[in-house]
């Protein structure tokens, strides 16, 4: 398969520009010579998109294999699970100075499993950004049912689906067979903690955490930069993107002594 170069992939789909920036701004700069893990990296689609971009040391991981290789010798910069679910992650302790993740932890059952091997292999000093879509999406992104994060039950998803709501695999099907398609894909695939979750989880698995839905925004691309001088102005605007939006976090592990 053609992998597409950074300049090919749509702008609301690149990370490496906008997470060099988050960093940048909390102090915390890249180099091409930095040692990065991409966790839940699918089809390896930003772990090229780094390498393309000069990063020498680039690496993923994920539960199985769905990496659309360039070329056979690029499975040594991948690794998998042997379980099929997040128990170890494979690298030695210490060897990451930024991990990062997009749009995973809706799918992670087990995020505290997950954030504790993150800090496990991250490098003292080491630093880590993630997002969490937010429960509360009016229109959830894979299954396009409105607030279908939320409202999870066999008859709400019936009503949608006699609406004709249908994601892209579900064309051609009964209204019945997507709504149990949907309970099902709710049930195994699908885990969106809320605020409090998150804040107990990070605190408990990292030295320090921080949002930063504001930066985020104001190098954020498409229509998310015009909501930053909004942010900037009206701060419990805030708590509006991260209920209807995303949360963005910066985590880091202690520096050695």
């Amino acid at each position: 398969m053609d992998h597409p170069t950074p300049e090919a992939i749509p702008p609301s789909q690149r990370v490496v520009e906008l997470q060099e920036r988050i960093l940048a701004e909390n102090g915390f700069p890249l180099t091409r010579e930095s040692v990065i893990l991409d966790f839940g990296c699918g089809s390896g689609r930003h772990v090229y998109e780094h390498l393309d971009l000069g990063y020498k040391n680039v690496f993923g991981y994920d539960v199985r294999n769905y990496v659309d290789l360039r070329k056979p010798e690029d499975i040594e910069r991948f690794r998998f699970d042997e379980k099929d679910r997040i128990t170890r992650i494979p690298f030695p302790d210490d060897t990451f100075d930024f991990v990062f993740s997009t749009s995973v932890f809706e799918h992670v059952l087990d995020p505290e499993i997950a954030f504790r091997e993150i800090y496990r292999v991250l490098k003292p000093g080491g630093v880590s950004i993630h997002d969490f879509p937010a429960k509360w999406r009016p229109i959830e992104p894979h299954i396009y049912v409105p607030f279908g994060a939320a409202f999870q039950s066999y008859g709400y998803y019936l009503f949608w689906a006699l609406l004709g709501v249908r994601n892209e695999y579900q064309k051609g099907k009964s209204a019945r067979d997507v709504a149990r398609n949907n309970c099902e894909y709710a049930k195994v695939g699908l885990n969106y903690p809320n605020g409090r979750t998150i804040d107990r989880m990070l605190g408990a698995c990292f030295d320090t955490f921080s949002y930063q839905e504001r930066i985020y925004t104001k190098h954020g691309p498409g229509r998310s930069a015009t909501l930053y001088p909004l942010l900037k102005a009206f701060p419990f605007l805030v708590f509006l993107f991260r209920l209807l939006h995303t949360r963005i976090v910066l985590l880091t592990k202690r520096p050695a002594p």
